[in-house]
């Protein structure tokens, strides 16, 4: 499983809108994201996350997006292969000579990225919205009680 910019950017999205008490326009989700998600990217990751049943999508004047379950029900997992395909392996980078399609079968380190890869699905699945939601205001609360970690956050 690759973790790619996609994921990431719909982690950060899940992220924000789990933090919201109410409903969140993409446009908010941009303006509240520190790396400035480009909009039409953003609305194409909520349309994935609607899709697959993680947001409700609300039009009109007081429309929006906000999760469709609990914060605990939600795993990265869910999110991450909401927008990425979760099959998607790591290109093989040691095949054998004849095979130019660096197939599973041929492909010298097969096993350990199979490996690799249920360890980041198990831990993706171990871990919900709402623990980072948690991790996230306690990494805020602390940095507001030490001016000095602030700062290093900043840099």
């Amino acid at each position: 499983m690759a973790i790619t910019m996609k994921s990431e950017y719909a982690i950060k999205i899940m992220l924000l809108i789990g933090l919201q008490e109410k409903r969140v326009t993409a446009r908010e989700i941009v303006s509240k994201c520190r790396e400035k998600l480009p909009l039409e990217f953003t609305e194409k990751i909520l349309a994935d996350l609607t899709r697959h049943g993680l947001l409700k999508a609300y039009r009109g004047r007081s429309g929006g997006y906000e999760l469709s379950k609990k914060l605990s029900e939600i795993t990265i997992y869910d999110i991450v292969s909401s927008v990425d395909n979760p099959q998607e392996t790591v290109r093989c980078f040691v095949k054998i000579e004849d095979d130019q399609r660096g197939s599973p079968e041929t492909c010298a380190v097969n096993s350990i990225w199979e490996s690799i890869t249920k360890k980041i699905e198990e831990t993706l699945k171990s871990v919900t919205l709402e623990k980072l939601v948690n991790d996230y205001k306690a990494m805020c609360e602390k940095l507001e009680g030490n001016p000095e970690l602030r700062k290093s956050s900043e840099e």
